[in-house]
């Protein structure tokens, strides 16, 4: 028996992002599809009220341009961009004079590789591609309702042992020692990047981009060139967290993982209660 949707995004995207299950009648657990972040409360807007200045560039614009943080090439993440220590990634807007096609424009048109949600045989629902998809190419952005720390609190401590936490935590800091959270929980609201599985050896990762607003988009890139039907999957942690040859005890809400990967820890990736702070 083949379990089929045709598009479960509802034309939000600008393409369909069908669902399948080949294995079983399990269906999707329902939830709102946003293809972008939304905000809870009105409030959490002063945290992201400043904007960019707009650029002048006339067409196409160029590593002069105050917007561009020379991150793209040819349309995908440049080779020489690091997540650390390059500058942030603000992208052309609306209000920007160049055109819709500037190379500093990538992650606002939206995904470009056709995405299938599908039942995996070990980890539930999960995400794959039926294109191929070359290396540094951007994938999908992790949207949903964008909360604040207490309204994390709250959530998570109403989750059951058996509920998965889909809650994402970025921490960004700037040169004078602040630093700026933004939470994103798509478990009633969100799209395609809720299905996204962990590995310990990840083909995506993770950037913050901003694109029409300061407030902050975590979009993923292809950490390598990723052959159709080859499962997505990206590392919860960014780095593992516990080792193999650790002699310590593990934590008890550690979850094992599945993942199988020649560099698999053993466990998911495993934060302390204060992990907000």
């Amino acid at each position: 028996m083949t379990f089929f949707l045709e598009d479960i995004s509802d034309h939000q995207e600008n393409i369909k992002i069908p669902f399948i299950n080949e294995r079983n009648c399990d269906q999707l657990p329902k939830f709102v599809y946003t293809p972008h972040c939304v905000l809870k409360t009105e409030s959490l807007l002063e945290d992201f009220e400043s904007i960019s200045l707009p650029c002048d560039c006339e067409n196409i614009c160029s590593e002069k341009c105050p917007c561009s943080s020379n991150a793209y090439y040819d349309g995908k993440l440049s080779k020489n961009y690091d997540n650390h220590t390059s500058k942030p990634i603000i992208e052309c807007s609306d209000m920007c004079s160049c055109v819709i096609k500037c190379n500093n424009r990538v992650v606002q048109h939206g995904i470009q590789f056709p995405l299938q949600v599908f039942l995996t045989d070990r980890t539930g629902f999960g995400v794959r591609s039926t294109e191929f998809i070359p290396e540094l190419s951007f994938v999908c952005e992790y949207a949903g309702e964008i909360i604040d720390e207490s309204e994390a609190y709250r959530r998570l401590k109403s989750h059951t042992p058996d509920e998965s936490n889909y809650i994402y935590v970025l921490k960004e800091h700037s040169s004078d020692n602040k630093h700026i959270q933004t939470i994103i929980d798509p478990t009633c609201i969100g799209n395609v990047g809720r299905f996204l599985n962990h590995s310990c050896s990840p083909n995506l990762f993770s950037v913050p981009i901003r694109a029409g607003s300061m407030i902050p988009r975590i979009c993923f890139f292809a950490k390598k060139d990723i052959l159709p039907f080859q499962e997505l999957t990206y590392n919860y942690g960014g780095h593992c967290t516990f080792k193999k040859s650790d002699s310590r005890p593990v934590e008890p809400c550690a979850r094992k993982c599945l993942c199988y990967s020649s560099d698999c820890c053993g466990h998911l990736p495993f934060v302390e209660y204060n992990w907000l702070k």
